[in-house]
């Protein structure tokens, strides 16, 4: 796994952009809790434990306006997409639909604002799967 220190960023967010992250982050709390499983080697985790403290943290810090990690704000915009996007791991159809204009604008924003190439690249260097998960 590799962890290290990163420096904090802190990332130009409006505070719709801010508010939509947190709510999107806060469905791994409700409907969308069963992601851990799929997703906790994704983001370097092994257990509940660790997913649940990872999320609140993240959801802490977009809402007080903390900087993070570069590492942690590509967390935070995939988890974003996936809650959004996903019925089978996130809440898709059931996080608001009668707004969906207004939050695939919003997802747009942030992705330009969050998205890289770097961002994935940390997302790699970080996951850790079982070694019979990554062999055909």
């Amino acid at each position: 796994m590799g962890t290290f220190e990163q420096p904090l960023v802190d990332e130009d967010l409006t505070d719709d952009e801010r508010r939509f992250l947190f709510l999107l982050l806060n469905e791994y709390d409700g409907p969308a809790k069963r992601a851990y499983q799929l997703l906790c080697p994704v983001m370097g985790l092994s257990n509940e434990g660790g997913w649940d403290r990872l999320i609140h943290r993240l959801m802490a810090a977009i809402q007080n306006k903390e900087p993070l990690s570069d590492l942690d704000w590509a967390r935070t915009l995939f988890l974003a997409e996936i809650s959004y996007g996903s019925s089978l791991v996130g809440s898709g159809l059931d996080f608001g639909t009668s707004r969906d204009d207004d939050w695939i604008a919003l997802l747009r924003s942030i992705q330009r604002k969050l998205g890289s190439y770097q961002g994935f690249r940390l997302l790699v260097a970080n996951a850790h799967y079982s070694p019979s998960s990554t062999t055909p």
